[in-house]
């Protein structure tokens, strides 16, 4: 007799592999009832085939999700009747496109959309005010070194009639935004500080940047959930807390100084490795896209096979994992590793260790999981004084169209202030040097949350 079973996707973002998601798959098969969810960790749009673009990486998410669905029916005699979907930067995108193609197949007829979740994803792109020479040379740089990832991200793309696809995403005729309204739950978390990849605005669907200068804006965290804001409000002048503040800067700043010391020699070396490596990967992912589109305007199904990514959709795919004791879904390409060129070369100058004690982070009760009032967490509006002080953001007029059309839907934003070097890498856990109390403190505050869903 088959057993009902809840399926939690776990798909990473730009440049990743599934093992950057690896943290946040460990705490829920950890904490949740291995009998009512399965949880699929996605392999189909590992490192290069990132740059493809959010629309294939999305139709390749949907396929992988389907194969799985059928793997469980078949081999595992689990009936998946809800989704929870989560996806990380670059991924929350691909799950919103996976989303619309799951629903035209009617997938959404025998599984109940349960919860979208994203984690520093950038719902709004990451185009920047164009009113600064930094935001000038960035959009110039992302829009063009990734592919069609990045046109896509900088809304410099046509994906029908001149609409470049974040645009179509967030229009309600459209069914990628339909069938997430139907969504029980909708979540996004943000981080207010320290993403040099996501900004907070994007992330949270925000067209003011309350947190340009994070020097002045007072925070309120939980007394929990350490990184998770609770309140926020204009900083004021305080001698003792700036006495504080020149107390920690002379404890934590050393290793900084040695790295400012050398970066005239160290920038100069990663930025060549980086800009040569994802420029020779973008233009492979532009013929291999090439290659792809031109199949699908055959006639053929463009992401049934594809020689060059080396992994089909069938179900020759599923193989038995015996470290894990239970069968798992993959596929043949080689790139479940991490890309030991590209990752250490972008993550070179934020690898400090970000806390000593990391590894102690409180661990939440199962009292207070089951007292704790989650929505208390959920959508925290400035103060007064902060809005009086902020006025909306130079952004592209569809970014204004889609911030208007995303927040015409429910969603719970959660705020996150994580206080180390790469907070983008942080707010997942996304590898064992980037693990600290602030994001185990926001995966911690994900999963608790599950259990009272």
């Amino acid at each position: 007799m088959s057993e009902k079973t809840t399926l939690v996707v776990c798909q990473h973002g730009l440049w990743g592999v599934k093992s950057h998601m690896g943290f946040i798959e460990k705490q829920i098969t950890e904490v949740m009832d291995s009998k009512s969810i399965s949880v699929l960790n996605v392999a189909c749009n590992e490192s290069k085939y990132t740059y493809d673009g959010v629309d294939i990486c999305g139709k390749r998410l949907a396929a992988e999700i389907q194969d799985y669905v059928k793997y469980l029916a078949d081999e595992e005699r689990k009936i998946v009747t809800r989704l929870i979907l989560i996806g990380y930067s670059l991924g929350g995108l691909m799950a919103r496109y996976a989303i619309g193609v799951l629903g035209k197949k009617g997938f959404f007829d025998t599984v109940e959309p349960l919860l979208y979740v994203t984690f520093a994803t950038p719902h709004l792109g990451v185009r920047r005010e164009a009113n600064t020479k930094f935001g000038k040379v960035y959009n110039f740089v992302t829009g063009h070194m990734l592919s069609r990832t990045g046109e896509q991200l900088q809304l410099l793309d046509s994906h029908e009639n001149g609409r470049p696809i974040l645009s179509i995403l967030a229009d309600p005729d459209r069914e990628f935004y339909q069938y997430l309204a139907k969504f029980k739950t909708r979540r996004t978390y943000a981080n207010v500080a320290n993403d040099r990849t996501v900004p907070y605005w994007s992330a949270a669907m925000d067209t003011c940047n309350y947190f340009k200068d994070i020097k002045e804006v007072e925070l309120s965290l939980d007394s929990e959930y350490s990184s998770v804001i609770t309140a926020f409000d204009a900083r004021h002048p305080d001698k003792e807390r700036h006495k504080n503040k020149k107390r920690r800067i002379k404890t934590g700043s050393v290793i900084r100084l040695v790295l400012l010391l050398f970066s005239p020699i160290l920038v100069p070396i990663f930025g060549i490795l980086a800009f040569t490596y994802i420029g020779t990967q973008g233009l492979a992912s532009r013929y291999r896209v090439a290659r792809l589109l031109a199949s699908d305007k055959s006639g053929k199904e463009m992401l049934q096979y594809d020689e060059e990514c080396g992994h089909s959709y069938s179900d020759d795919t599923l193989t038995h994992d015996k470290n894990n004791n239970n069968k798992r879904h993959h596929h043949h390409h080689n790139d479940h590793e991490e890309d030991p060129i590209l990752v250490d070369t972008l993550d070179a100058g934020e690898t400090i260790p970000n806390e000593a004690n990391a590894d102690k982070a409180p661990q939440t009760t199962q009292q207070q999981r089951d007292t704790k009032d989650h929505r208390s967490l959920y959508n925290i509006e400035p103060s007064k004084a902060l809005k009086t002080k902020h006025s909306a953001m130079h952004l592209a007029k569809e970014q204004f169209e889609i911030q208007m059309n995303m927040l015409q839907l429910e969603w719970e934003r959660v705020l996150i202030y994580i206080d180390a070097m790469n907070a983008h890498a942080s707010i997942v856990c996304r590898a064992n040097r980037f693990v600290n109390s602030g994001g185990q403190a926001v995966v911690r505050q994900f999963v608790d949350s599950l259990i009272l869903d």
